[in-house]
């Protein structure tokens, strides 16, 4: 497994002009490498949460099978219309994944919704409600993924993207160290993949890592 890898950030399909603004998808192409490297066509994939569906659109195009699960009902509508099997685009909320039509899974793949270590809103409500601060969200993102672990099968796969965040006053929140930590905790953490972009990522770094995942042993 390479420890470093540069890929270009582009995207297929222009988001609408409502959500022009809120356009914080990552790289198709990133996808599509992980996807290559630990799964092959008929695999069963998952992202907890799917945003505007790039792990979906990237996923149906090699043949495999792949559900997501959006908080945001705007959102979801918006991957039905541009999926072959929008059945598999899930309105939901993560923290009751167990409760959703999911089978078990090959592989997931995903970026988190970011929280910055002074922050008030809940990433996992779509930053619509007021959150119980990072530790809280700390805590929310291990109970999410104790949940992926029950669904992941033994030789299965989970890849969390992620960035440090640079605030404006200086402070970083490490993000990226915080959720392996957290994660860490229902799945074996195997290391991390730099990735290299070549243009700022937004979030005061030209850099993300792949925290890459496994069924811990039993």
């Amino acid at each position: 497994m390479k420890t470093f890898l540069s890929l270009k950030n582009s995207h297929s399909k222009q988001l609408p002009a409502q959500f022009a603004k809120q356009d914080v998808r990552y790289s198709e192409a990133l996808v599509e490498h992980f996807l290559e490297q630990f799964t092959k066509k008929g695999d069963i994939i998952l992202d907890p949460f799917m945003g505007f569906g790039t792990t979906l659109l990237v996923a149906e195009q090699m043949e495999r099978t792949c559900y997501g699960i959006e908080f945001d009902q705007e959102r979801q509508e918006y991957v039905c219309s541009i999926l072959q099997h929008p059945d598999r685009a899930l309105h939901g909320d993560s923290m009751a994944m167990s409760s959703l039509p999911i089978p078990d899974i090959d592989f997931s793949i995903t970026s988190p919704p970011y929280m910055g270590q002074t922050h008030t809103e809940n990433p996992f409500t779509s930053y619509k409600t007021v959150g119980g601060g990072y530790s809280q969200y700390l805590k929310d993102l291990t109970h999410i993924y104790e949940q992926v672990a029950d669904k992941l099968k033994p030789n299965g796969r989970a890849i969390l993207e992620v960035s440090n965040l640079k605030h404006e006053d200086g402070s970083v929140t490490t993000l990226a160290w915080d959720v392996a930590r957290a994660v860490s905790e229902v799945l074996h953490f195997e290391g991390e993949i730099v990735m290299s972009w070549p243009d700022d990522c937004g979030y005061g770094y030209d850099h993300s890592y792949c925290l890459v995942f496994s069924q811990k042993s039993k």
